[in-house]
């Protein structure tokens, strides 16, 4: 799909189901990684594993905002 399919494909009612319960897998999974890259005494490549992960989430949810349109830049 090209970008124009994808947005057109997230255009869906903010309360559809399959939209809620797909962002709330990411948002669980996130905080899940991030809990897990603050447990004490990792190594610093777990550390960095898990935060990695965490990141990577925190993109794709980016991801799935801005292809919606709901990361709109505010004045301030």
């Amino acid at each position: 799909m090209n970008e124009e399919q994808l947005k057109e494909a997230l255009m869906v009612a903010n309360d559809h189901p399959v939209l809620l319960a797909f962002l709330q897998i990411i948002a669980d999974q996130e905080e899940s990684d991030v809990l897990a890259g603050i447990m004490p005494n990792l190594t610093a490549e777990d550390r960095a594993y898990n935060c990695g992960r965490a990141a990577a989430l925190k993109d794709l949810s980016g991801s799935i905002k801005l292809l919606r349109g709901e990361n709109r830049l505010t004045s301030g």
